[in-house]
């Protein structure tokens, strides 16, 4: 009888905790939602734009139900946060261009990937703007727009970025990239790049070489002409 009560205890205080975190998880949602539509309210921000954001809003708690990994983990000691970006950047890491590098260059690649996501419809990236990252396609398909003529279709396991020229040249986009269904992505900023290759002198030259077979589409202004 006392092990029968203590193990319905157990799992009444189990089942009370889960409910308890599915309410308080329900509570946020509404609570940044009722946030963000009085921020859409006071900026008077026009349809288009709200609704946009509001599905973006949507889409991703959906996708990650609130969670901000990057917050989550940056009380970590450094150590323990690069394997666990070890273990959640695992399929963009294990690309051909990385093959050559190091546990340890790969580690402290790890910590510079984040995630974004794009919704049916959006750029990804304007032709002419700055490129701030090389991005890796999880799941989805999007286009590269140039003129309105559709040079690429992107899916699963694509990279789409820019090779590095230049220490700190700025690297000019030569096309639209485009979202034509829901997108998860990966990606690595250019300078988080070129911070790593600094640290790694060894790797950069490979990287340098192999980046360029690696590539999907090269986004980089003057590319297609050399």
């Amino acid at each position: 009888m006392l092990i029968g009560a203590l193990m319905h205890a157990v799992v009444f205080g189990n089942v009370t905790a889960i409910i308890q975190r599915m309410y308080s998880r329900r509570s946020l949602y509404h609570t940044r939602m009722n946030d963000l539509k009085d921020f859409i309210r006071v900026h008077r921000l026009p349809q288009q734009l709200k609704q946009r954001m509001l599905e973006y809003f949507q889409t991703t708690w959906s996708v990650n139900n609130g969670i901000d990994a990057n917050e989550l983990l940056h009380d970590f000691p450094d150590e323990l946060r690069a394997d666990i970006a070890m273990h959640l950047n695992k399929d963009i890491l294990q690309l051909p261009v990385f093959k050559g590098a190091s546990r340890g260059c790969l580690r402290s690649l790890s910590l510079h990937i984040k995630t974004s996501f794009c919704v049916p419809g959006e750029y990804l990236i304007r032709q002419g703007d700055a490129l701030h990252a090389n991005y890796f396609v999880c799941s989805g398909s999007l286009e590269v727009l140039k003129d309105s003529m559709v040079l690429a279709i992107l899916g699963k396991g694509d990279l789409i970025g820019s090779d590095l020229p230049g220490s700190e040249q700025v690297i000019k986009t030569n096309a639209d990239v485009k979202a034509l269904t829901y997108c998860d992505l990966q990606y690595i900023s250019v300078r988080g790049l070129r911070e790593v290759l600094e640290l790694y002198p060894e790797y950069a030259n490979v990287f340098t070489t192999d980046i360029h077979n690696n590539l999907t589409y090269n986004l980089r202004e003057g590319s297609q002409d050399e």
